[in-house]
């Protein structure tokens, strides 16, 4: 890892700054102690949520394919994801329901915007994945025909890794996590209880670090796993393929389902896409793309069993 890079001071502060503050909260307030604790994990378990998942995946591959530096990629994302929880988090021990409620303007803002952004986000990058499955295929690597000249004015919206940071900031105005509704509910009840603004601050940060910490690995595993790929060879294009072809797949499902879920919140349409639930698909393209780097590592010229 290089210490040079901004997500490794930033994720260590967020873990200092966030233990310090709990530990000088906890002082008056024990139980505090086990509410950190479990704010610290459903950050965690948040960075696994499958919309997490895809668009580092699929960012991370974009940039590669490009010649850039990829390896920011899932911090940039979290950081921006990051200020929306602490904003919020503040606001609901300093306001409550009148800021963060199900009717506040906020929320109503945040519902319209995060999963419209997020979800035409994914589908662009679904597309553009899944046209490189294409150009793989056919051993391509031109960039022309209609649907390159649609793509390619959207693609360019996000062109460095740092560009992510709007998009996750954008993308958790929706607060619709359970994780994130939870933690909104700790930090008015923590207020509502006297607790003092110390430990308060201390839950959104961490959060916040759990929450970093996962996307920062994920960004750096996936960078890895498609640097891996890409490296010429019979055995590593087959990899490229397959990786590449879930991960276009899962970023299409999610993207469909966001953009669906939007339709049918707004206008009382498609109340089974509710009913749907798309998670578990971010644990199965991170272990995916866990399980093709080990490969790809350790094995790197063992041919497919035909």
């Amino acid at each position: 890892m290089n210490f040079k890079e901004p997500y490794v001071p930033t994720v260590v502060g967020l873990h200092l700054l966030g233990l310090a503050l709990l530990v000088f909260g906890a002082l008056e307030h024990p139980l505090m102690w086990g509410l950190g604790l479990a704010v610290y994990g459903l950050g965690l378990r948040h960075a696994w949520d499958a919309d997490h998942i895809a668009v580092i995946d699929n960012s991370s591959r974009k940039f590669l394919q490009e010649n850039k530096n990829a390896r920011a990629v899932g911090f940039y994302f979290a950081a921006g994801h990051a200020l929306v929880v602490l904003l919020m988090s503040i606001g609901a021990a300093l306001l409550g329901q009148n800021l963060t409620g199900e009717h506040s303007a906020l929320t109503l803002v945040g519902s319209w915007v995060a999963p419209l952004v997020g979800g035409l986000y994914l589908l662009l990058l679904a597309l553009v994945n899944l046209r490189s499955c294409l150009q793989i295929m056919k051993g391509q690597h031109t960039h022309g025909g209609l649907l390159a000249r649609v793509l390619l004015p959207l693609n360019r919206m996000v062109r460095e890794p740092w560009h992510l940071l709007p998009v996750g900031f954008l993308m958790g105005l929706g607060m619709e996590t359970a994780s994130e509704v939870t933690l909104l509910a700790f930090s008015g009840s923590a207020a509502q209880q006297g607790v003092n603004w110390s430990a308060i601050l201390s839950l959104p940060l961490l959060f916040a670090a759990g929450m970093t910490l996962m996307d920062t690995l994920d960004g750096l595993l996936m960078t890895r796993a498609y640097q891996q790929t890409l490296v010429q060879g019979a055995t590593r294009k087959k990899y490229n393929l397959l990786l590449t072809a879930v991960s276009g797949s899962i970023a299409l499902v999610i993207g469909l389902w966001t953009v669906l879920g939007w339709v049918s919140e707004h206008y009382h349409a498609l109340p089974f896409i509710d009913r749907v639930d798309v998670s578990s698909l971010g644990f199965v393209l991170a272990a995916f793309g866990l399980g093709s780097l080990i490969l790809l590592t350790f094995r790197p010229d063992r041919k497919f069993s035909q």
